[in-house]
């Protein structure tokens, strides 16, 4: 029964997000580490998101604007960041991808130390490390 509960559980967040992502147009990745084609919009803001070796995002909740671009910088370790939601699963914690985006790995001394996306639709963004979600690596974009 349990078993059952959690699939359900999984079942009914997946159908959630894949309407959710049906809402969404417009958001643009602008690549790993692109500098050129990142150029924001007249009054367009980048902010930075830290990833750090205590497996956090440093801030782990950003409230920016629409046309903002977030990127996050490796500061130590290999991480990743993957949109979509966490959920508990008979595993522990699992991310869920919706494929907004996903910088793939980013590894220290390697030319990709960071990864930018930019933000054209509001709403709330949850997003996560994949490597390290069970140990709370997880965050939040929220676009007004």
């Amino acid at each position: 029964m349990k078993k059952f509960v959690i699939i359900s559980n999984i079942v009914v967040f997946l159908m959630i997000f894949s309407f959710y992502g049906c809402g969404i147009t417009n958001e643009t990745n602008s690549g790993l580490d692109s500098d050129s084609s990142t150029t924001p919009s007249s009054g367009a803001t980048t902010h930075i998101v830290e990833m750090t070796g205590n497996y956090e995002f440093v801030p782990s909740s950003l409230t920016i604007k629409r046309g903002d671009s977030v990127k996050w910088v490796l500061i130590e370790k290999d991480h990743e960041v993957a949109s979509g939601p966490v959920i508990e699963g008979p595993d522990g914690r699992e991310g869920v991808p919706d494929g907004l985006w996903d910088s793939g790995t980013l590894t220290r001394g390697m030319t990709e130390e960071s990864f930018t996306y930019t933000f054209n639709s509001t709403g709330t963004f949850p997003y996560y490390c994949e490597s390290h979600v069970d140990q709370g690596m997880i965050g939040s974009i929220t676009v007004e």
